[in-house]
């Protein structure tokens, strides 16, 4: 704040204003800014954002303190349920006057059934007081999703169908709104939340962006009376079916084993999806895994962007590769396992202007022999890739082969990328220096960060 006798420009700000700037900081840190002065007492409430988080392992240690030697058992999150609760408060004390909550959002290290009241009442007052765009991002458990497992009080399986309403009374039903949302991780192991998650669903009629992660219980989704514009299935691994309306459909991301053909159905016109993330994150080791990745791949063959995370696809699950003709950027993350699969990758991609590389470390196999620059010789690279990126690029064999097969043939190539790891200076001015005698386009922008 301005010293006695200079104009305190800042507090001169609409409150609105000041509200947007704290969205910015910690909800505690800006929280205090109420003790600066009467005049940023009620400032708070225009902040759009209420985010609290427990830490990986903060819990580990409390259930000894908070439910065997107490004499009170209670839940173990008492300050991040504090938190949200103070902050909802401090929202709701100036109905009327706030500007609306854009973002909520909170993260428990491990989430106890008891806290499932407070979540309940958290959600109610948020849905039904939400005007306008609202993104509620809840994670109920930290830690590595794929090992992650939810307790099941009962061997029952869970379906979330969104076009009915799972409470016994219809009559007075919310309607919820909410543009974007992620459907929390982990929370089918808090059974008193079963309902919830099937009533955010079918009560969200706008609803746009929709995440799934890590649901083990979850086996079947029906999502037809929703337009959704994102979907998102994250290692959700007994997942049998997935039923969206594809008419506004721009982006499908799917990370977890080769899933079966008729995992995803799209409903009606057209059953196409400009953007496409794949993560498969078990190699398939049978034949019939293999067939079933080709026809899934297939299934999204109309694509336009494509994001492929191949770090554990072995070089055979590339034969029989369905074409892409519609393909123009093609982002390939993981590591290297031959210049044959980026070969045969290009050769599906007739219409590819921009390709890109994440690379990791690659286990160069024993006797690897570099194949002829004649190989690399793709319609695509030589008359249509305009732009190659290269993150992480390493001085490996495969790195270096890869990259000088690339850059051999690209023809009209306009602008290369290549992000280098860290390094001595000289290595990193050597490489540098090599890569560009590789380059054949004389006009090509070479950036090098």
């Amino acid at each position: 704040m301005a010293s006695s006798g200079h104009r305190d420009r800042l507090s001169d700000l609409p409150d609105f204003l000041l509200g947007h700037v704290l969205s910015f900081l910690h909800n505690k840190e800006a929280g205090r800014a109420a003790a600066l002065a009467r005049r940023w007492r009620n400032v708070f409430c225009n902040v759009h954002t209420v985010s609290f988080e427990e830490r990986a392992g903060d819990r580990d240690a409390d259930w000894d303190t908070y439910y065997y030697e107490a004499d009170e058992r209670k839940s173990c999150s008492g300050a991040l349920l504090d938190g949200v609760s103070t902050a909802l408060l401090c929202r709701r004390r100036c109905a009327g006057t706030h500007v609306p909550l854009r973002r909520l959002r909170f993260t428990f290290d491990s989430c106890h059934p008891w806290n499932g009241v407070h979540i309940d009442l958290w959600l109610d007052h948020v849905l039904r007081c939400s005007v306008q765009e609202l993104h509620l991002d809840l994670c109920f458990g930290l830690g590595e999703i794929c090992q992650r497992r939810t307790n099941c009080r009962d061997g029952k399986e869970e379906e979330v169908y969104s076009g009915s309403d799972n409470s016994d009374d219809d009559k007075g039903r919310r309607r919820w709104r909410a543009w974007s949302y992620v459907l929390p991780r982990g929370l089918f192991s808090c059974t008193a939340l079963r309902t919830l998650i099937q009533r955010l669903i079918s009560s969200c009629p706008r609803l746009v962006d929709l995440t799934l992660e890590a649901i083990d219980r979850l086996t079947r989704v029906s999502i037809l009376d929703k337009r959704l514009q994102r979907f998102a299935v994250r290692c959700c691994h007994n997942l049998k079916s997935v039923s969206i309306d594809s008419s506004e459909l721009r982006s499908l991301e799917y990370c977890g084993t080769v899933p079966a053909e008729s995992l995803i159905s799209l409903q009606a016109y057209p059953m196409t999806i400009p953007s496409c993330t794949i993560n498969i994150c078990k190699v398939p080791s049978k034949e019939e895994e293999h067939d079933r990745f080709i026809r899934f791949m297939e299934k999204i063959s109309d694509a336009k962007h494509l994001h492929l995370h191949h770090q554990f696809l072995p070089p055979r699950s590339f034969q029989g590769f369905p074409s892409f003709p519609f393909l123009t950027r093609l982002m390939l993350q993981g590591a290297l396992q031959s210049p044959g699969v980026v070969c045969a990758l290009l050769e599906q991609t007739p219409n590819l202007e921009i390709l890109s590389f994440f690379m990791e470390t690659s286990m160069v196999p024993d006797k690897l022999k570099a194949p002829e620059e004649s190989s690399f010789s793709v319609p695509c690279l030589r008359s249509r890739v305009r732009e190659i990126n290269m993150v992480h690029y390493q001085n490996d064999t495969l790195h270096r082969m890869t990259a000088r097969l690339l850059f051999g043939n690209a023809l009209v190539l306009e602008r290369m990328c290549i992000v280098l790891v860290k390094g001595p200076f000289m290595l990193q001015e050597a490489l540098k220096e090599e890569i560009k005698s590789w380059v054949v386009s004389a006009d090509a922008e070479k950036i090098f960060l």
